[in-house]
């Protein structure tokens, strides 16, 4: 009796335990106050492809399993490991939340025009918070051009695509940004810019 007690007890405390357009306001509207999902709940379902992505931001040590929080027919959003959110806007990446230095938003219109016309000049616009969280606003002028066709791993597939480099330079700041597209034109892999500190954002379909 006390041997079963006992053994009850331990398993008993293992158990314990703004943006730059109305349009982007919009999509990222939602994501303002949102909580982290309690520790724990994004292992209790396996990840459903259809509304799941890989995520990693390899300056900060995260990696993992992006689940779908908000779909506006726009924008998508997803929460990412240890909490943080991001917002894509016809696959560009338009903002993100719980990062410190975040990407409060971004006009990527130009950019994504020139993916699907197959390459050309760009202007983007950031919107990014300081050390002393003020929202810092910086122009970027783009050229987006093809580099051919590669085989792309999606953890559950492999895939061939189109990738398409994205090099942008504003005041003091060079960045590139990389894009994999499937046949249709759709975004299905990318490493895009979030700031300074934070660096890049890798992202892909499952």
């Amino acid at each position: 009796m006390t041997g079963a007690l006992t053994a009850l007890a331990l398993l008993a405390g293992c158990g314990g335990g703004a943006g730059v357009t109305a349009a982007l306001q919009g999509a990222i509207a939602p994501l303002v106050g949102t909580q982290a999902a309690p520790a724990g709940a994004a292992a209790a379902a396996p990840a459903d492809p259809a509304t799941s992505r890989r995520v990693e931001i390899a300056a900060l040590g995260l990696s993992g399993t992006a689940r779908q929080v908000i779909d506006n027919g726009v924008s998508k959003s997803f929460s990412g490991p240890a909490g943080f959110t991001y917002t894509l806007r016809d696959g560009m990446l338009v903002s993100t939340r719980g990062l410190g230095p975040d990407l409060m938003a971004a006009d990527t219109r130009q950019s994504r025009a020139a993916l699907r016309a197959g390459g050309g000049q760009a202007v983007r616009v950031h919107e990014t918070l300081d050390g002393l969280d003020r929202i810092e606003r910086a122009e970027f002028n783009c050229t987006v051009s093809l580099q051919g066709t590669e085989a792309v791993n999606l953890g559950n597939r492999q895939v061939t695509a189109r990738r398409f480099d994205e090099e942008c330079q504003g005041t003091g700041l060079i960045f590139t940004n990389y894009y994999w597209l499937d046949a249709a034109g759709e975004i299905i892999s990318s490493r895009q810019f979030i700031s300074q500190s934070v660096a890049y954002l890798r992202s892909n379909d499952l």
